[in-house]
C-alpha cells in the first residue's frame, strides 16, 4: 500500500453552448487615449496579472457577471451539469473528496482507495459529514435510474462500497482505470444524505437543485430567477463577506454595466470586447486584463444517425467548405486558434502531423461528386438517389457567436450549392433537443477542468444513446482504442494510444473542429488573489482591497 495525497486539481468534462464569443459591444472610443493619456502597459495586454504582494482583507461584496442563468446548481443531474455552474458551485459550496480527506490511501495495483475524512465537518445546515453522505452521493450516481450517466460514465468499473466508520470509506475496482480514483477525488461533490433521498420521480425538483447546502466556504444565500445568485462566506477559510453572481446574458447590456464599474469581476469577454477595451481608459486605468489558456475547444456536429451525414467523405466536404479564415478574422478575431484536437492542445496526447482541413471548395466539390451527390435536375440543389442535400442548422437564439458565424458558413455551403437553413430555439430548449438527437447540425464545445481526461464519453458508440456522443459517431477501431485508453496505467503509453485515436476521429471528421478559445475575463483592480487555472479561480483567496 502507498499513500498519497492527491490534489485539488480535479477532473470533470464540462458542456457548454457556444454562447459567448463575438459581440456588438456598446463601447465607445475615449478620447483621452487620443488625448496623450498612456494607454495600457504589455501585461495588462497580455493579460498577465502583477505577482501579488499585499496582505489579504477581510470584508467587502465581490460581484461577478454571469453570462447565462443556470438550470440548475448541482452537477449531478445531467440536466445541470454545465461548465459555468460548476466552476461557481464546486469549491466555493461544495468540496470534494481530496478537500475532505485527512488521509487517502491508494493500492498498488489502483483496485482500492481508502479515505479517512476530516473531523469536525459539517454541512451549511448544520448536519456533520460523514460516511453515509459519500455512500449517499455515489449511491445516486451509480444508480442508473438517475439521470446521472455524465459522471456515472467514469465509474464504470466501481465494484463496492464499504464504511468500517462514520469516517473511513473503501472504493473497490473490478480493473484499473486511469481517472478511477481521480475522478472520485476531485470531482464528484458531496452532498448530505438527507438531502438527496427520495424516490427517482422526486429527484429533478429536490430543494438542493435550487438551494445547495455544502461544507465549501462560502453559503447559498438566495437565488433570484433572472437577476442574481448570492452566496455569504460561512467561515474563516474565505475573506469577502458576500458573492453575488449578477445574471446578465446581453453582452451589450453587460458591457454597459462593466463601463459604470458594476462589476468586479467579468468572465468570459466575447473577442470584440476583448479588442474594443484596448483603447479605453476606463478598462486599462480601473481594471486588469485575464487570459490563459483553457483545456477547451469548439466544434460543429453532423448528426450520423442520419443518412446524408452517414459518410465520411460528406462530412470531410462540408469541413473543406468551412471559411475557417474568414471566422477568424470576423468572428473570433484571431482570439480562437484553429484545433484538429479533442485531448489538449500542447499535451503529447494530441498528434501534430494532424493539421485542421483547409477551405477548399472545389476540393469539397470533386469529394461529393465522388459520393454521387450532383444536381440532376438543374433546381441548384445537389441530390443522390431522389434525396436533396438539405439540412437544418440549430442555433441557440441567445448564441451570439453562433449567429454570427452560422450565416457566413451557411453561404459558403449554399455556393456549393447545399440547401442549409437556420432553425432558432430558444437556449432552455437547445439541449433538450441535442440529447434528444432531435437536430440535423449544430455546435457546441466542450471543456475540461484538468488536463488529464477521457474521451470515452464523448466518442465511444456506447454513449451514443445516454451519454455525450450525440453524433451517433461510431467506429470500432476508435472504441477499442478508447477502451484501452481507459486501463492504461502508465501515462507515455496511454498518450501514444491517445495521437491514435486522434488521428482516426479526425480523420472521420467526427467533429467540425473550430477553435480553441482561451479564457478572457476582467478584474477590477482593487481585485486580489485571483488566480487563473483549469478549474476556475478560487474565490475563497479573493479579497478586495484598493
Amino acid at each position: 500500500m502507498r499513500e498519497r495525497i492527491f490534489n485539488r486539481m480535479g477532473w470533470c468534462l464540462f458542456l457548454a453552448l457556444v454562447l459567448v464569443s463575438g459581440c456588438s459591444c456598446s463601447c465607445r472610443q475615449n478620447p483621452a487615449v487620443d488625448a496623450g493619456v498612456a494607454g495600457p502597459d504589455a501585461d495588462w495586454l497580455a493579460g498577465r496579472l502583477p505577482l501579488e504582494t499585499g496582505t489579504p482583507k477581510k470584508g467587502g461584496t465581490l460581484t461577478v457577471r454571469l453570462p447565462l442563468e443556470p438550470a440548475g446548481l448541482t452537477r449531478l443531474h445531467d440536466r445541470f451539469n454545465e461548465g459555468t455552474m460548476a466552476r461557481i458551485t464546486v469549491g466555493p459550496i461544495y468540496e470534494t473528496l481530496d478537500a475532505l480527506s485527512e488521509k487517502v490511501v491508494e493500492s498498488d495495483d489502483h483496485l482500492t482507495l481508502t479515505i479517512t475524512l476530516k473531523k469536525g465537518i459539517v454541512f451549511h445546515d448544520g448536519t456533520p459529514l460523514t460516511s453515509n453522505d459519500v455512500k449517499a452521493t455515489l449511491g445516486v450516481i451509480l444508480d442508473e435510474r438517475f439521470p446521472t450517466s455524465t459522471l456515472r460514465t467514469s465509474l464504470e468499473h466501481f465494484d463496492q462500497l464499504q464504511f468500517p466508520d462514520e469516517r473511513t470509506v473503501i472504493f473497490r475496482w473490478k480493473k484499473p482505470y486511469f481517472l478511477a480514483n481521480h475522478t472520485l477525488l476531485t470531482a464528484i461533490p458531496i452532498m448530505p444524505a438527507a438531502a438527496i433521498a427520495g424516490p427517482v420521480e422526486a429527484f429533478d425538483t429536490l430543494p438542493i437543485h435550487r438551494a445547495p447546502i455544502g461544507t465549501g466556504p462560502f453559503k447559498f444565500e438566495k437565488w433570484e430567477p433572472g437577476v442574481s445568485l448570492t452566496y455569504v462566506r460561512a467561515d474563516d477559510r474565505a475573506f469577502v463577506d458576500k458573492i453575488v453572481f449578477r445574471i446578465v446574458k446581453d453582452d451589450t447590456a453587460a458591457m454597459t454595466a462593466l463601463e459604470k464599474g458594476e462589476f468586479d469581476l467579468f468572465i468570459r469577454l466575447t473577442p470584440a470586447a476583448w479588442r474594443s477595451i484596448e483603447s479605453q481608459r476606463w478598462a486599462f486605468t480601473g481594471y486588469r486584463r485575464i487570459t490563459f489558456a483553457e483545456n477547451a475547444y469548439a466544434w460543429i456536429g453532423f448528426n450520423q444517425r442520419k443518412p446524408l451525414f452517414a459518410s465520411k467523405n460528406v462530412r470531410r466536404a462540408l469541413a473543406m467548405l468551412y471559411p475557417s479564415e474568414t471566422i477568424e478574422k470576423t468572428v473570433d478575431l484571431g482570439l480562437e486558434p484553429r484545433t484538429s484536437c479533442p485531448w489538449m492542445e500542447g499535451t503529447t496526447s494530441c498528434d501534430p502531423s494532424v493539421k485542421p482541413i483547409a477551405f477548399d471548395p472545389a476540393g469539397a466539390k470533386t469529394l461529393l461528386a465522388s459520393d454521387g451527390w450532383k444536381d440532376s435536375d438543374g433546381d441548384g440543389v445537389l441530390d443522390r438517389e431522389g434525396v436533396k442535400f438539405s439540412f437544418a442548422f440549430l442555433i441557440a437564439a441567445q448564441s451570439v457567436k453562433m449567429n454570427k458565424l452560422v450565416p457566413i458558413y451557411l453561404d459558403t455551403l449554399r455556393q456549393a450549392s447545399i440547401d442549409a437553413r437556420i432553425e432558432t430555439v430558444d437556449v432552455s430548449a437547445y439541449m433538450s433537443r441535442v440529447r434528444a438527437h432531435d437536430f440535423d447540425a449544430m455546435a457546441l464545445s466542450w471543456a475540461a477542468a484538468d488536463s488529464l481526461q477521457d474521451n470515452f464519453a464523448n466518442f465511444h458508440s456506447s454513449q451514443a444513446d445516454a451519454g455525450n456522443d450525440f453524433l451517433g459517431y461510431a467506429n470500432p477501431d476508435v472504441d477499442a482504442l478508447l477502451e484501452r485508453i481507459r486501463t492504461e496505467l502508465d501515462p507515455t503509453a496511454r498518450a501514444a494510444l491517445e495521437r491514435q485515436a486522434h488521428k482516426l476521429i479526425f480523420e472521420d471528421q467526427a467533429y467540425l473542429f473550430m477553435g480553441r478559445r482561451p479564457s478572457l475575463d476582467l478584474a477590477k483592480r482593487s481585485v486580489h488573489g485571483l488566480v487563473p487555472s483549469l478549474r476556475g479561480y478560487d474565490l475563497a483567496k479573493v479579497w478586495l482591497a484598493p
